[in-house]
């Protein structure tokens, strides 16, 4: 780590989005001396920790991000939510200005080994289940990253024997230099964010990006029954192992005899059966699958794995119950921010279906999300920009049960309307959240809280 640490002392910073990755980033910069500046497009009065970044010295600049910042910079750092093609940053490369992303700088910080996991979908859910396992297993964790705490503002809790667990998006690594974790893990990758990857192609290559400094001594874990993670195989220099639940892996993990078992130098370790995992649905058995690889590569005993994988009933806004009145359930998968996470959704649930969706518009296919209600969603309630979209490919899929509402707590109340008892009222959106929300979490509370008075 040390040859590639930077000194930051009386170094002119640049931060461009002022969210929670950025004040991060500001505030450990500006802890180390530098002088930094925080630029955004929202207004002053979008953000409420103003005073306290202003207190520390760090320089706020609102409403655009005028060229003139570049004068005297010596780094410019991007939080994820900001793409690498806006003029600013193509400037700043033109003048040779390093551009990194806020995962770049917390790993710069980093004395513990990094297990980082990727993909589409699954990333939270595994993420919180490999940090689950491993303190279980007595070991010293900090989980951070994409899942919602900054890399940089955990580096400093764990030391050289601990382990840091981070959830890494696409747009955390389009910036990095010299990022490598000891495990590296890619869940899936289908097609999304198209309207700031443009091609598929741009996209697996991001993604990819998570083992390109791995050397032989690291892991890389893959999906084998995906195929385009599969073929990334060939480009890690790293020790790549699989986890599968439809094929037997020479070494990594897979389903035999019902078992979750890990296959290594010939022998079989047993973990647990799969009707004892806690989470349920094909997608959720491939991230126990993930997880188990993964720390039983970071030196756990199975019995800290199995017990985990029994125990661990997932995380907030995926697939989670939240209540049932007059025999509807309602479940709120909130997380799903693209359709192929909505399909799992719609996999997973026994039907008959109410489904609310829609959102933000990231230029997805719904296609393949419309064939897969497959006879169990009953009505789909449209919400968001992707109404139209979403309807259009409905109807052409011949399926004509759709209405559009205005308001996620109208779309609660249609959907109790148009439920019977045994019904449930899934909202799986297929879309991103920010056409009406701050992000995904505000969409999910405030679909619990409209359910919850539906009780009154």
């Amino acid at each position: 780590m040390k040859e590639i640490y930077m000194d930051f002392k009386n170094k002119y910073v640049l931060i461009l989005g002022l969210a929670r990755s950025g004040s991060a980033a500001a505030i450990k910069l500006s802890n180390l001396g530098a002088h930094v500046t925080i630029s955004d497009i929202k207004p002053r009065e979008t953000f409420e920790n103003t005073d306290v970044l202003e207190s520390k010295g760090i320089k706020l600049v609102f409403e655009g991000h005028p060229l003139t910042l570049l004068d005297n910079c010596d780094l410019l750092v991007l939080s994820p939510g900001i793409p690498s093609d806006i003029e600013i940053v193509t400037e700043a490369k033109k003048r040779n200005i390093p551009v990194i992303s806020e995962l770049e700088l917390g790993y710069r910080f980093a004395a513990s080994p990094i297990i980082a996991i990727t993909g589409t979908n699954g990333k939270t859910t595994t993420t919180t289940l490999i940090g689950e396992i491993l303190k279980n297993d007595g070991k010293r964790v900090a989980v951070a990253g994409n899942i919602g705490t900054p890399l940089v503002s955990e580096v400093e809790k764990t030391l050289e024997n601990d382990y840091l667990v981070v959830e890494v998006s696409s747009f955390q690594l389009e910036n990095i230099l010299y990022f490598k974790p000891k495990i590296s893990i890619i869940l899936n990758i289908t097609e999304d964010h198209l309207n700031r990857h443009k091609t598929f192609e741009n996209y697996v290559n991001i993604k990819a990006r998570i083992f390109e400094n791995q050397t032989e001594e690291d892991y890389t874990i893959l999906n084998y029954d995906d195929a385009v993670v599969r073929e990334l195989a060939r480009y890690a220099k790293s020790d790549v192992w699989f986890f599968s639940r439809k094929d037997v892996v020479r070494h990594g993990a897979c389903i035999e005899n019902d078992m979750i078992v890990i296959k290594n130098k010939g022998k079989t370790y047993p973990i647990a059966k799969v009707d004892e995992i806690g989470i349920k649905g094909s997608h959720n058995l491939e991230n126990a699958l993930a997880a188990a690889c993964s720390t039983y590569l970071a030196n756990s005993k199975v019995s800290s794995i199995a017990k985990t994988l029994k125990s661990f009933r997932g995380i907030e806004h995926r697939l989670e119950f939240v209540a049932e009145i007059n025999g509807i359930k309602f479940i709120n998968d909130s997380k799903a921010t693209n359709p192929d996470a909505a399909q799992k959704a719609i996999e997973a649930v026994d039907g008959p279906i109410i489904l609310i969706a829609g959102g933000y518009d990231k230029k997805s296919d719904y296609t393949d999300f419309v064939k897969s209600f497959d006879g169990k969603v009953k009505k789909l309630i449209l919400i968001g920009e992707t109404a139209d979209a979403i309807e259009n490919a409905a109807i052409k899929q011949g399926f004509l049960n759709v209405e559009k509402v205005n308001s996620l707590k109208e779309a609660v109340m249609c959907g109790y309307r148009a439920a019977s008892c045994e019904d449930t009222v899934l909202l799986s959106p297929a879309c991103a959240s920010w056409d009406m929300f701050a992000n995904f979490e505000e969409r999910g509370r405030l679909f619990k809280e409209a359910v919850n008075s539906l009780k009154k």
